[in-house]
């Protein structure tokens, strides 16, 4: 229990620390979790290769996220254009995917590794590269530490007081099948209880307004829920407790960003329509 409380105030204290030190450090942090994901992901999936690494450094560094930051801290605002680098990533998705299964020992299926490939993408690296680019999701396209902050809090809050009020009072089964323990209780507390949070956050993060901050938990609180969903069912399928150890007490990153992999895409589309 000790070492659960204190690897977690270490996580915490680092990801906050990171987050409102500067865009750079944020980024490196999130660059490092997504290979500790990768890595996690290949042991939920049994499909092991290097090349994954490969795919998601340069799905990294060509992501709108990394142009920002570059934009920012270089000046390059001239040079390059974020049209034409999703462009050029796009074909080098394509072209890595295909590498990784040309050069597989065992190559059984192709179609169903093509399927493991893709899904590694879109689940452990994909993420991250939009994680990396919703703390610049404003008017000014400017690194806002504390937009992601909140982000994670709402996250947070939803977990949290899900679990409270699934234990408390919850009775209906969410979903049996993939996880027992949730319920359609805890889940509309962690909603509730969320949409409290969000009108504290309004009070002090003051780029969004009370509504906007409103909206952004609902979003986080419907799909980051579903997020919690998909992680059980990839573990039971891999007959695992938790995807990594990178934590200890806590699991790896997909246990503790699993409603933000999922949800990630979600924030940022709509804070693009907000700002």
């Amino acid at each position: 229990m000790l070492q659960r409380a204190f690897s977690g105030i270490i996580f915490v204290t680092i990801l906050v620390f990171a987050t409102l030190y500067s865009s750079i450090t944020f980024y490196i942090l999130f660059f490092f979790f997504m290979l500790v994901a990768i890595h996690e992901f290949q042991k939920l999936s049994n499909y092991k290769t290097p090349f994954f690494n490969i795919l998601g450094i340069f799905s990294f560094l060509l992501s709108a996220g990394s142009i920002t930051i570059l934009k920012e801290h270089f000046n390059l605002s001239n040079y390059i254009s974020v049209t034409e680098i999703n462009a050029a990533f796009i074909y080098v998705l394509l072209f890595l995917a295909f590498l990784i299964v040309l050069f597989k020992r065992v190559n059984k299926s192709p179609f169903m590794d093509l399927g493991i490939v893709f899904l590694t993408y879109l689940y452990a690296i994909l993420p991250f590269t939009i994680i990396i680019a919703i703390p610049f999701c404003n008017a000014t396209n400017t690194y806002e530490g504390t937009t992601f902050l909140g982000c994670i809090i709402l996250v947070w809050s939803t977990d949290t007081f899900a679990y409270l009020t699934g234990k408390s009072i919850g009775k209906t089964k969410l979903f049996e099948r993939i996880s027992p323990n949730k319920t359609v209780e805890g889940s509309v507390g962690g909603l509730l209880f969320t949409l409290i949070t969000a009108s504290i956050l309004s009070i002090y993060f003051t780029q969004f307004s009370l509504l906007q901050w409103l909206g952004l938990s609902l979003v986080i609180s419907i799909f980051g829920s579903l997020g919690d969903l998909v992680e059980s069912m990839f573990k039971r399928a891999a007959n695992i407790k938790d995807s990594g150890n990178l934590i200890p007490g806590h699991g790896g990153v997909l246990d503790r960003f699993d409603s933000l992999v999922f949800a990630s895409p979600f924030i940022y589309f709509y804070l693009q329509l907000i700002s």
